[in-house]
């Protein structure tokens, strides 16, 4: 069986969620979610669509 590895931008994508996670950045100080995590969140839910 092959091991499949996690393509790069998505490795970025769960690191900016697990900042956000601990750190607010400026852009999310309002309680909105800031765009770096809505495509942090996309990218993710696009990867996981396309697996086996």
């Amino acid at each position: 069986m092959a091991v499949r590895r996690t393509p790069y931008l998505v490795q970025l994508a769960w690191y900016v969620l697990e900042y956000h996670r601990h750190h607010r950045c400026p852009e999310c100080a309002d309680g909105d979610s800031c765009p770096a995590v809505r495509v942090a969140r996309s990218r993710i839910t696009a990867w996981r669509r396309f697996l086996p």
